[in-house]
């Protein structure tokens, strides 16, 4: 009996023992379950986010400029969360490439983006200048259409870029990037020989020389009807060439996206950018 007992307690031991090892392995399954899963959900997660990520290429880049083209995923809301982050990866993207300069031209999902025409929908122009450290610059354009899709620049901005002559060896480096630039005084309007019309802004450092060939939002009739010395434009340059000399020359095809007259608010008004503009025959990529 007692025997017997021994070897039902030796049993029981080894039951014990066994039971105890069979709970570890359980506990071990289901830590690797749990881990597996946890993997597979992060996987999804990082899947879902990737596939919610908008997509950034940059189609013209010279040595210190970028024009960057962001088209918007299927589901991805065009708000305040995405621009801060599309901020802070154009900010990082500067200081990697050592850029002054970058502007992200914002497209819904699905968009043709710089391979359509001016009058492509658009969400939005992103701007970050950085020309002196912590004097960074940030610029949200509300554009509403392709015609906005280039560098931008303020016209006093691009004056004082001229006036800087550490940055004079730059210029070359326009010839190569769209510029979206807005406030330009137009101190002569009129044409060619070959019939061709033209705008022309200047300062005292630059001359700006605009054939005024298209618009997503005027008629040819509207932007010959501007007159000199009483209005000014925003406008996308296609640049064509530049004389370094002082005054700097610029000549450039242009479309024209708003008109500012004293004498004539209507036409301004008309040229706002609030109806979507018109269809163009012109490519966001100036083809």
């Amino acid at each position: 009996m007692a025997a017997k007992q021994h070897v039902s307690a030796f049993s029981l031991i080894k039951t014990t023992a066994a039971a105890g090892r069979l709970k570890q392995r359980i506990r071990a399954a289901g830590a690797a379950m749990s881990a597996a899963l946890a993997g597979t959900v992060l996987a999804a997660a990082a899947c879902c986010s990737a596939a919610e990520a908008y997509e950034l290429t940059t189609p013209y880049k010279s040595g210190h400029f970028a024009l960057h083209q962001v088209i918007l995923e299927r589901y991805e809301d065009y708000n305040e969360e995405f621009r801060a982050e599309l901020t802070r990866d154009l900010q990082v993207q500067n200081r990697m490439q050592k850029l002054y300069q970058s502007s992200a031209a914002i497209f819904p999902y699905n968009s043709k983006g710089f391979k359509g025409t001016i009058g492509e929908s658009m969400l939005g122009l992103l701007s970050i200048a950085n020309y002196a450290p912590g004097e960074e610059q940030i610029t949200l354009v509300n554009a509403n259409t392709a015609s906005y899709a280039g560098l931008y620049f303020s016209f006093s901005q691009l004056k004082d870029f001229v006036d800087n002559k550490a940055l004079n060896s730059l210029f070359d480096e326009l010839l190569r990037l769209p510029l979206m630039v807005t406030d330009i005084p137009v101190n002569a309007a009129g044409f060619d020989s070959k019939g061709n019309f033209y705008l022309t802004g200047r300062s005292s450092a630059m001359i700006l020389d605009l054939r005024a060939e298209d618009s997503a939002y005027y008629t040819q009739d509207e932007i010959r009807a501007i007159k000199a010395n009483e209005c000014k434009i925003d406008a996308l340059l296609f640049i064509e060439r530049i004389c370094p000399d002082l005054p700097l020359y610029i000549s450039a095809r242009a479309a024209v996206n708003h008109i500012s007259c004293a004498s004539a608010e209507e036409t301004a008004a008309n040229g706002s950018g609030a109806d979507g503009g018109k269809e163009a025959g012109s490519t966001a990529a100036g083809k």
